[in-house]
C-alpha cells in the first residue's frame, strides 16, 4: 500500500518506505478521493463516529466505503473535455 502525502508532511525520524510525497499538480487523484471523501462525510457524519468498539467502527467505514462505490457505479468518475471530473451528491443530501 502507497501512502501519499503533501512534500511538507515529513516525520524527524526519516519517511517509511510506502510514503510518497506528492508535488503540488501531480497524484491528482489523491486530490479526488480527498474530495469525494468529504463529501461523503456531509452524508454519512462519518466524522461524528464515537463508537467504543473497533467492529462497529470498522462497519462504519465500510458502509462509507460501499456508498462510494454506489455513488460511482450510479454516475461514473467521468471527466468532461478539460479533464475535469464534475462532483454532485446534492441529491442524496436530504
Amino acid at each position: 500500500m502507497v501512502i501519499l502525502t503533501d512534500t511538507a508532511f515529513h516525520s524527524k525520524e526519516g519517511d517509511p518506505a510506502n510514503m510518497k510525497p506528492c508535488q503540488r499538480g501531480t497524484w491528482n487523484v489523491r486530490m479526488v478521493l480527498e474530495t469525494v471523501l468529504s463529501m461523503l462525510t456531509v452524508i454519512s457524519h462519518f466524522k461524528k463516529v464515537g463508537h467504543r468498539v473497533w467492529d462497529y467502527f470498522r462497519a462504519r467505514l465500510a458502509f462509507t466505503m460501499a456508498l462510494f462505490d454506489v455513488l460511482v457505479q450510479w454516475d461514473g468518475l467521468e471527466p468532461d473535455e478539460n479533464g475535469f471530473i464534475p462532483l454532485s451528491i446534492v441529491e442524496f443530501s436530504l
